[in-house]
């Protein structure tokens, strides 16, 4: 084939080519260009648009530098291939983006001639990739609002992308943000890791819509925070390999210790109604052999044959059977009022009535100890309250009988009664002048059988009537408050409602 032949195939090319094909010299000047390119830059042929242009450095570039940077790359390399920018549609002055592919033309002594390429529209997509980085912009905003960390896996280069939200989740700054996707999974914890990688991998391979899992990451400062982390697979190759994921952390730390909570709070009650139900079937089967014990022992002692040095033993067999009847009586009442089932019926009630009646049942027992009464309550009038008289009794008796037991020698025992307008109830303090308690027996102070040491000592006790006055005050909608000093003593207040 001849030199005119080639010539003619390569204009017949250049001609027909799609997208627009020029020549142009070193300076800028341009030599040629093809009905693509002149209609690209708004003429209607190549003899016009040659006409209009005078220098391609400084008409079409936006930017002026990426002419010198187009100029270098072809200097250094002879070539330019998906060369992006911004330019001037030369006879509107529109601004388009285009995607230009060159080559430097060289003579025998390497001096370049003139350059040759192809130029493509490439606004359309420029603008679509905008609008999506947009769109994703927004979204990535609207989910930051929410506080949930983002992150982004390009699974083909494996690198992940992390929002500043989501570095912030577990105590980094956002200049600390790593490309390490396996970053975070070396912080999951390692009885979590295995469930986490096995919910990510159904949903890679497709065998789930998407992926959701619980578990913890370790922050910063070393402790724990349990997240809630859901992604999907946005874009996958033809074959259904996954090329990109998307996804989300969120903090669900307050949660989980919720339901820890409420699990423990549930085994907590489950195991008190076991033991409200065991007390109540031991209770009531110790009862029937104690009344036999105390009614034989009663014969006993009325025996008028019974031997002077057997009737002590005799008085030591009802002492301890009465006390354990006591004591049976107090848990069954205790397991009643645990179990909601304790007997009260609220009426109006004269609390001065009801403390006097108390402490006419242990007077006898606080005068032999020396100890003295000061009732205020007496002086200052009647305070009538909503309650149980009977159980409103047993709870001054369960109180006045803890501040003789634990009093000191020739102590006091003071009464005293004020009203609360604002919460519309009456408090009545029992106030001891004993040793007082400490913090940590303030802590335990109202447990079933808790003596606080006491049963190491000579001072006789079940441990329950503190336990059992809180859940009658509780039945009764009212309350038991303590407060201590050591060495000073102890006050209880009694908190019920006032009567209409």
């Amino acid at each position: 084939m001849d030199a005119s032949a080639r010539t003619s195939d390569f204009s017949t090319l250049f001609d027909f080519l799609p997208i627009g094909a020029y020549r142009s010299s070193p300076e800028g000047l341009q030599l040629r260009a093809n009905p693509a390119l002149a209609a690209l830059n708004g003429y209607a042929s190549e003899a016009e648009q040659l006409a209009a242009v005078r220098d391609i450095a400084t008409e079409w570039y936006v930017d002026p530098q990426r002419r010198s940077q187009f100029a270098h790359a072809l200097e250094r390399d002879g070539f330019v291939r998906g060369f992006e920018s911004e330019i001037f549609r030369h006879k509107t002055r529109e601004r388009i983006w285009i995607s230009e592919n060159a080559h430097a033309v060289r003579n025998a002594e390497g001096r370049i001639l003139f350059y040759e390429g192809t130029v493509e529209d490439i606004t359309a997509r420029k603008q679509a990739e905008d609008a999506l980085r947009e769109s994703e912009q927004r979204w990535k905003l609207a989910l930051d609002s929410t506080g949930d960390g983002l992150w982004d896996w390009d699974l083909t280069d494996d690198k992940e992308t992390f929002s500043s939200g989501f570095m912030a989740l577990y105590g980094y700054s956002a200049d600390e943000a790593t490309r390490n996707p396996a970053l975070f999974d070396e912080r999951t914890h390692p009885d979590d890791i295995a469930a986490m990688l096995h919910a990510r991998e159904l949903h890679l391979c497709g065998r789930s819509a998407r992926y959701e899992n619980e578990h913890r990451v370790q922050c910063k400062d070393g402790s724990w925070k349990w997240v809630l982390s859901r992604g999907l697979v946005i874009e996958r190759d033809a074959a259904g390999r996954p090329l990109r994921m998307i996804g989300t952390h969120t903090d669900i730390t307050e949660r989980k210790n919720a339901e820890a909570w409420r699990a423990e709070r549930d085994r907590a009650e489950a195991a008190d109604r076991a033991k409200t139900e065991l007390m109540s079937r031991v209770s009531h089967e110790l009862r029937t052999p104690l009344n036999a014990v105390l009614g034989f022992a009663q014969l006993l002692q009325s025996e008028p044959g019974l031997p002077a040095r057997h009737q002590p033993w005799v008085g030591h067999v009802l002492a301890s059977g009465r006390h354990l009847l006591s004591m049976v009586d107090d848990l069954l009442d205790l397991a009643s009022a645990q179990a909601g089932a304790i007997a009260s019926a609220l009426e109006d009630v004269d609390a001065s009535a009801a403390f006097e009646a108390a402490w006419s049942m242990l007077s006898a027992q606080a005068g032999a100890a020396g100890l003295r009464l000061d009732n205020r309550m007496a002086t200052t009038g009647r305070w009538r309250v909503r309650a149980d008289s009977k159980r409103l009794t047993q709870v001054f008796s369960n109180l006045l009988s803890n501040a003789i037991k634990y009093n000191r020698p020739g102590g006091l025992i003071c009464v005293a009664a004020r009203r609360n307008v604002e919460a519309g109830t009456v408090e009545i303090d029992i106030t001891d002048s004993g040793q007082g308690l400490d913090a940590s027996q303030l802590a335990r102070i109202f447990q079933p059988f808790e003596r606080l040491g006491a049963e190491r000592s000579a001072v006789q006790g079940t441990g329950l009537g503190l336990a059992l006055s809180r859940q009658l005050l509780l039945a009764m909608n009212g309350e038991i408050r303590v407060a201590s000093t050591q060495g000073q003593g102890t006050t209880f207040s009694v908190v019920l409602h006032g009567a209409n």
